[in-house]
This record gives C-alpha cells, sequence and structure tokens, in this order.
C-alpha cells in the first residue's frame, strides 16, 4: 500500500446535501503503536473489574450450555479435512488421472462451497460470543485509537482530535473508509478472499460464476447446485425465463400453478323446461 492512499468520500450534511471529502490512513508510528498498546491494556483490565469472560472462560461456558463441545470442534475439524481432499481431487494433486470433465470439477467446487458455508454456520454462535469477550474488547479498543490517531485529511490535519471525538462520529461515512483502509493496512485483509478461494477460481476459469460469485451456466444465467436455472430469489425458471416448479410445471408471479383446464360451470342448478301451451284456432263461421 502506498504511504498516502487518498480516499472520496461523500459526507452527508446538516442541510441534506452532500460534500466530498478526501482523507488517507497514515501508518501508525511505534509510539502511536505503543500508546494504542497501554490504551488496550486500560481497557483489559478493567473488562476484568466488570467480571467481563475472557476467551478461557468463555470456552468452559460454551462447553458447560453445550454451545461449543468437543464433538463441535471434531466436526469442523473433519469439515476442513473433507475440503482439503476435495480439492487435492479438483487439482488432481496424487492422481493418476490425467484428465477430467468440467461437470466433474464443477460438482467438487461447488461440494467445497457448501462444506464451507456448513463450517461459517458451525462457527459463528462462538464466533459472535468471543466478540463480548475482555481479549476482542480490548482489541476492538485498540483499533479505534489507531483510527482514532491515524485518519487524516488530504492536507496533512487529523480528522479527529481524540479517541472520544473518533467514538462519537465511528458509524459516519469518514469513519466506516477509515477503519476499513486501516484493517486492509494492519492485517492485510484480501478483498478478493472469495474470488481467490480454489473452488471460485475453478469455477471463474470455466466461467461457472458470475462477478458475485453466484453459480451461472454457460450462458452466464444463474442456477442451483444442480445446474437448474433460478432467478435472483432462488426461484427456477423455464428456457423463456418463466416461472416453473422444480418438476417443470409452469407457475405465475405469485407462485400459484399456471391453469391447465378449462372448466364448464356445473354447480348451478338446471333451469326448469318453459311449459309449452297449445293455441287454438280461431273458427271463422260460414257464410250464409
Amino acid at each position: 500500500m502506498a504511504e498516502k492512499e487518498f480516499i472520496k468520500v461523500d459526507v452527508k450534511q446538516e442541510d441534506g446535501t452532500s460534500k466530498e471529502v478526501s482523507i488517507y490512513v497514515k501508518k501508525p508510528t511505534n509510539n502511536i503503536i505503543s500508546a494504542s498498546d497501554r490504551h488496550r491494556a486500560k481497557v483489559w483490565n478493567k473488562c476484568l473489574v466488570d467480571d467481563i469472560l475472557t476467551k478461557a472462560e468463555l470456552g468452559s461456558v460454551l462447553r458447560e450450555r453445550d454451545i461449543w463441545d468437543d464433538e463441535k470442534a471434531k466436526e469442523t475439524e473433519d469439515i476442513l479435512k473433507q475440503i482439503s481432499k476435495l480439492e487435492k481431487e479438483l487439482y488432481g494433486v496424487g492422481s493418476t488421472k490425467k484428465t477430467a470433465t468440467v461437470s466433474d470439477g464443477r460438482r467438487l467446487a461447488i461440494r467445497m462451497r457448501e462444506l464451507r458455508i456448513k463450517l461459517r454456520d458451525i462457527m459463528s454462535e462462538k464466533i459472535a460470543l468471543e466478540e463480548n469477550t475482555a481479549e476482542a474488547i480490548a482489541e476492538n479498543a485498540k483499533f479505534d485509537y489507531l483510527v482514532s490517531e491515524c485518519t487524516m485529511y488530504d492536507n496533512g490535519e487529523r480528522v479527529y482530535s481524540s479517541l472520544d471525538d473518533y467514538s462519537s462520529k465511528s458509524s459516519d461515512e469518514i469513519a466506516f473508509a477509515a477503519a476499513g483502509q486501516l484493517a486492509n493496512m494492519l492485517f492485510a485483509l484480501d478483498p478478493n478472499f472469495e474470488k481467490n478461494l480454489p473452488e471460485n477460481k475453478f469455477l471463474a476459469d470455466w466461467g461457472l460464476v458470475d462477478e458475485k460469485m453466484n453459480v451461472v451456466n454457460k450462458q452466464q444465467q444463474r442456477t442451483d447446485k444442480e445446474g437448474r436455472r433460478i432467478d435472483d430469489q432462488g426461484r427456477f425458471l423455464d428456457d423463456d425465463g418463466g416461472f416453473i416448479d422444480i418438476d417443470g410445471n409452469k407457475l405465475d408471479a405469485d407462485g400459484t400453478y399456471v391453469m391447465q383446464l378449462k372448466y364448464h360451470d356445473d354447480t348451478e342448478p338446471a333451469k326448469p323446461a318453459k311449459k309449452q301451451t297449445a293455441t287454438r284456432k280461431k273458427t271463422v263461421p260460414a257464410e250464409s
């Protein structure tokens, strides 16, 4: 990353209009890092005084409440092993095969994606709870301190006069942009992490995912994992883009089956036939 990577931020003003502001995040100096470490230590100590759990303590609580136990830990380990095995199979590592079909590769890649989603689902509750531990709160406090100290206007002036000033504005556009840039600087976050996963790279090489990493067919139409065409809401489509169910039966936009029968109404009672009356012939008197 360049020393000064400027970001253009549209900031909303009190009158409802927006103003473009140019900022950058400077690399933290040793003095700033030391000060942020001291701030983290203070927050850590306050967390202990306030009886906020550490990660180790949280681990015991999670086991007691059956939220995270040895079984779930083993399940995550098994999923990671499955993903690794499928990756080797996808790329032919250790295989005597020299050729394979794209369909087989697609199947393996999509299975890897499914396993990663399953892994995230299993880990999500544990990760969410760990965000409230003393360690996580202290690390977040350190990061906030660094953002407040290192966010600059393009003229070199500080955006925030203090940590309190940053904290009061931490949800605005500038703070959001600055935090993202500092995170990339400190943690080397890869904005293309999902795209660079081995299964997604394979699918992209064969034109089987779009820019948003949705699975598509060769016509760049979204599909499910079985290759059936779907829309953005996951509804099945036929070749003409009309709605259908999983068996190919036509549906309307509301998800109701399209009527295939012509009904006639036999529920009305039959009307009685009109009684016919005989007409009498008029007799004409004979002439005398």
